[in-house]
């Protein structure tokens, strides 16, 4: 849980309690630490390669059928390179000063 007030309503909390939830402390504000997070630049470059879809019917299809196409090689890399992430993060002592790809 990384304590954002959109994740911390009282009722999502009682919702959690009545089943039991386990919860995980997480940081917040942490995309370097979401897998899916690099996902979203690489959608919007293969969605957009031919120009901006005309619609928002046409914009649904084409972001359905590329991440239908979405190499699960590259989900994977993505996920393997958290490690690294958490180095650089523990290295700066949780600082914001962190580029990816520094």
């Amino acid at each position: 849980e990384d304590k954002a007030p959109a994740h911390n309503h009282y009722i999502q909390q009682r919702v959690f309690d009545a089943a039991q939830v386990q919860r995980l402390v997480w940081c917040p504000n942490s995309p370097d630490l979401n897998a899916i997070e690099p996902a979203w630049p690489w959608m919007k470059r293969k969605t957009t390669r031919k120009g901006a879809p005309k619609s928002r019917q046409e914009a649904i299809a084409i972001w359905n059928k590329t991440w239908q196409e979405l190499p699960q090689e590259k989900i994977q890399a993505w996920i393997e390179r958290i490690p690294t992430h958490i180095k650089k993060i523990i290295e700066l002592e949780g600082g914001n000063e962190y580029k990816e790809g520094r």
